[in-house]
């Protein structure tokens, strides 16, 4: 077997396959009619994503980590309970928005605090620290709220595109291994994919959100703050995100779900392509700079 396949094999086929069959071996909630969603969502899509990280990065060897990769691994433990806790407190949005915040800026300050006096210098630290936990915290925030309104094939659907061009871009930005974890979050986002599909009044609800956007978000924060990847990229992928709301325009509300998600898939492929298309080309041209 090739890396190549190696790589889609233990970074994408086998953890959507342990995802999905999780969700159907104890998601008795599919198989009764007018129940949506479930708590075990977001711990299955934890487990699917903690075998892609062991297999692509290794586990971490102590505790706390002290690499921001080995930080992942932790975040998405966290995040599987956390996911779990929204599921019930998905009435309480001011509780989920709180939470979130308490998160983000810790998570934030403790994945960062190495750049603190060496990369980033007196108040600029702060700053930097700030913005970024402000920004994973009103994107995952919007996430939430696109979910709660638009329930279905739309937030999954488009979560699990932008998670795979996102790793491309991450890829085209020299990080291999933030690449394949965004990767990684694509293919257990898109193992819900068929679930909605077969009910179509299902929905991956709060606490898988909880889980794929919490995740994800964290993966662009590393990666900014690391890598690092120009916020504009970063930016244009949490953009792409947002296209489920096209769902709330009242042009739209009368046509068929159908009409929408593929609205939604072709706006978001549209989006995705404006940022991967000028950073492969960037790649490609610093490529050549070098002699490669």
């Amino acid at each position: 077997m090739d890396f190549l396949a190696q790589q889609l094999l233990w970074g994408a086929v086998l953890p959507a396959s342990i995802t999905l069959t999780v969700l159907v071996a104890s998601w008795r909630a599919w198989r009764r009619d007018g129940v949506s969603t479930h708590w075990g969502t977001p711990l299955a899509l934890s487990l699917g994503y903690l075998f892609a990280h062991w297999r692509i990065v290794g586990l971490p060897l102590r505790f706390p980590p002290v690499d921001s990769n080995e930080w992942l691994f932790a975040v998405a433990i966290a995040l599987g309970f956390w996911g779990v806790i929204e599921h019930f407190a998905c009435r309480q949005s001011l509780l989920g928005e709180a939470g979130r915040a308490v998160l983000a800026v810790t998570i934030s300050w403790l994945v960062l605090r190495p750049l603190m006096g060496t990369l980033w210098q007196g108040m600029s630290a702060y700053i930097w620290w700030l913005l970024l936990a402000l920004g994973w915290w009103l994107w995952w925030s919007l996430q939430a709220r696109i979910a709660s309104s638009i329930p279905g094939l739309p937030a999954p659907l488009v979560l699990s595109m932008v998670a795979g061009g996102g790793g491309f871009v991450l890829l085209w930005s020299n990080s291999s291994s933030l690449s394949q974890l965004s990767g990684a979050v694509a293919a257990v986002a898109g193992a819900t994919v068929p679930l909605v599909l077969w009910r179509r009044e299902g929905n991956i609800g709060a606490g898988g959100v909880a889980f794929i956007a919490g995740l994800l978000g964290f993966i662009w924060v590393n990666a900014i703050a690391f890598v690092p990847v120009p916020v504009w990229r970063i930016a244009m992928l949490a953009v792409a995100s947002l296209t489920p709301c096209v769902a709330l325009l009242p042009a739209l509300k009368q046509k068929p779900g159908w009409n929408i998600v593929v609205m939604c898939a072709i706006a978001t492929a549209i989006l995705l392509s404006a940022v991967m298309v000028p950073t492969y080309r960037a790649y490609v041209a610093s490529a050549g700079a070098y002699g490669y």
